[in-house]
């Protein structure tokens, strides 16, 4: 419980010093830089999925701004939308340039308007991958058929919160109508609902499971590696700058340089370890994983 009340605490702080604006569509933080005449230039966008609170969104992904803002030259703001369909939507219409999304939000931009990843993120082995867990706080509990008419939580249209545990459930036997979902908004409420009590059980991203290994938990069952986290864009963002922010990115090497593993260490563990252009398989990882998508929506 110490674990919680440390992951928590930092974000209620958060909300005192620096409160958020009413509408959590709005831009929470950016980076400034202005043409040769002194005058600020008109700010890209980056846009994080709300996988994480509103507070750790700003607080992780706020120095990323700054750090793209430094190496391309161009000014960036932070955006953060309430859930997938208006993450998804702001994508394909334009309203941010480039945005960071699971591999499920990845292939629903995909399929509705060809949005396509340039670069993924690496987990810390230096792999483009990753792992949704499937945990219980009943230590009682050995398998997953044991969850049976228990209270499961999901965070809707997540990977490794919401994709992944229905079809794991379902693997052994468990549809919906044989547990009782509760839906949450972010895998961070998740976690605090396990320890709480008001759920069961629920499937988070194994980076989150990580940072409570020692808490009172059970891994009842873990995925297959699961295509990771990707920078994604469309059409109309101009390839010049496509290619000078690959560069940069690329050029980050923090699990082997010291150097860069200071300029990522305020980074959100999801992009700390580099990066690599995405190879032939990834996108038709991807694409599997939508058609796991589609069968968990319309076993609805």
């Amino acid at each position: 419980m110490s674990k919680l009340l440390n992951y928590v605490i930092p974000f209620l702080l958060l909300l005192v010093f620096y409160p958020l604006p009413s509408d959590a569509s709005q831009n929470i933080a950016s980076a400034a830089t202005h043409d040769k005449d002194g005058a600020a230039s008109t700010p890209y966008s980056f846009a994080v999925i709300p996988f994480y609170s509103p507070e750790k969104i700003w607080l992780l992904y706020s120095p990323f701004v700054e750090y793209l803002a430094k190496t391309t030259g161009k000014p960036w703001e932070l955006k953060l939308f309430h859930d997938h369909d208006e993450f998804i939507n702001a994508i394909c219409s334009g309203k941010t340039s480039i945005a960071l999304a699971g591999p499920v939000p990845l292939s629903r931009a995909y399929e509705k308007c060809g949005a396509k990843p340039f670069l993924v993120a690496l987990g810390k082995n230096g792999m483009p991958l990753y792992h949704s867990v499937l945990l219980t706080n009943d230590l009682t509990m050995k398998r997953v058929q044991d969850l049976r008419g228990k209270r499961i939580g999901f965070f809707k249209g997540s990977t490794a919160a919401h994709i992944l545990p229905a079809k794991m459930l379902k693997d052994a036997g468990l549809g919906m109508s044989a547990i009782k979902p509760i839906f949450l908004d972010s895998q961070d409420r998740i976690m605090a609902a396990l320890f709480s009590g008001e759920i069961v059980a629920a499937g988070v991203k194994e980076t989150l499971y990580q940072k409570f290994a020692m808490e009172p938990l059970r891994v009842l069952r873990i995925s297959d590696p699961l295509p990771n986290f990707a920078f994604c864009l469309t059409s109309a963002f101009p390839e010049t700058l496509r290619q000078r922010l690959t560069k940069a990115l690329l050029s980050l090497k923090p699990l082997a340089n010291s150097r860069d593993a200071e300029t990522v260490k305020g980074w959100d563990d999801e992009i700390k370890n580099g990066f690599m252009v995405p190879d032939k398989l990834y996108m038709p990882s991807v694409l599997k994983l939508h058609r796991i998508y589609e069968e968990v929506e319309d076993a609805r």
